[in-house]
């Protein structure tokens, strides 16, 4: 019996993340997580390293979890051996291939069409309506906060349905009320919006124009306000997927994005797992893709 094999689609990363570590958790249940896991991003795909990773036994743990990240921008030959494996896996491993598109987009490519005759296929979108209100419900009670349906109006109204938005708007709410349970309206008017929103265009736009120096007063005063650095990425990917819609999608601006989004999953992944300052992370971030300006 072949093995379980998740597709998730859609651009929203920060709801495809907590997914991820749901999944996970579910399936290392009273298992070692780093000794029953494996993470694979289309940069720097080793098809043996992924070979070895699946064929692997669980160590004192009913399943292996192995995750391949970004994987419409795998290179041509190491596109085989996932999907093989995705036709012909085996019980004892979970695989998950995230892929930055949607379910049309991916319909009409080929790898992914069919990776997803054998997969669960997932689709992670920005919520709306109710399901938004809910998700920033449940947001603010992380950090032991209620907010008013009020608050929420008016918050959503200011920044959209964007999850690195709303994320990010949700923790700098929480820090920004303190003692208090209630995040209330007058907060919402009082810290979000131009504070905001503005703050990471702005970022975004001085490194589109190659102002290092801009930008990284820009990115001081977002981790002045205690904005974890996750939600700074999040944030930044968020920003110039917009710019790059903007821009159309000349052959010029897909390579600026794609040179953009992998400096980005880098940050990501150095924020998460490497003992390094996470503000000289960020800022080696802002620094590179101001470098890249010449290509936006």
């Amino acid at each position: 019996m072949p093995g379980l094999v998740y597709l998730f689609l859609g651009r929203e990363n920060a709801l495809k993340g907590e997914a991820l570590e749901e999944l996970k958790k579910q399936t290392l249940s009273g298992g070692d997580a780093d000794l029953n896991s494996s993470v694979f991003y289309s940069d720097q795909f080793d098809p043996q390293g992924f070979q070895d990773a699946v064929n692997t036994q669980p160590f004192l743990s009913p399943k292996r979890f192995v995750i391949i990240k970004n994987a419409d921008r795998l290179p041509k030959e190491a596109k085989e051996p996932v999907a093989e494996y995705a036709k012909n896996g085996f019980e004892s491993t979970v695989l998950v291939i995230t892929a930055d598109m949607s379910p049309k987009e991916a319909e009409g490519d080929p790898f992914m069409s069919g990776l997803s005759r054998y997969a669960k296929v997932r689709n992670f979108s920005s919520p709306e309506g109710a399901e938004l209100r809910r998700y920033i419900s449940e947001r603010a009670s992380l950090y032991g906060k209620q907010i008013s349906d009020d608050s929420i109006g008016l918050l959503t109204g200011k920044i959209g349905n964007d999850i690195g938005y709303v994320r990010m708007a949700v923790e700098k709410l929480a820090n920004y009320t303190g003692d208090r349970k209630v995040i209330e309206k007058r907060d919402v008017e009082n810290l979000v919006g131009r504070s905001l929103e503005e703050s990471v265009f702005q970022m975004t736009d001085a490194m589109c124009a190659g102002n290092k120096s801009r930008a990284l007063l820009l990115l001081s005063g977002l981790l002045r306000d205690s904005t974890k650095p996750e939600s700074v990425i999040g944030a930044i990917g968020a920003a110039l997927k917009r710019k790059a819609r903007a821009m159309g999608r000349s052959p010029r601006a897909i390579a600026w994005l794609k040179e953009c989004f992998a400096f980005l999953s880098k940050a990501d992944r150095d924020v998460k797992t490497r003992d390094l300052d996470k503000k000289v992370i960020l800022e080696s971030l802002v620094v590179r893709l101001s470098d890249l300006s010449d290509l936006g």
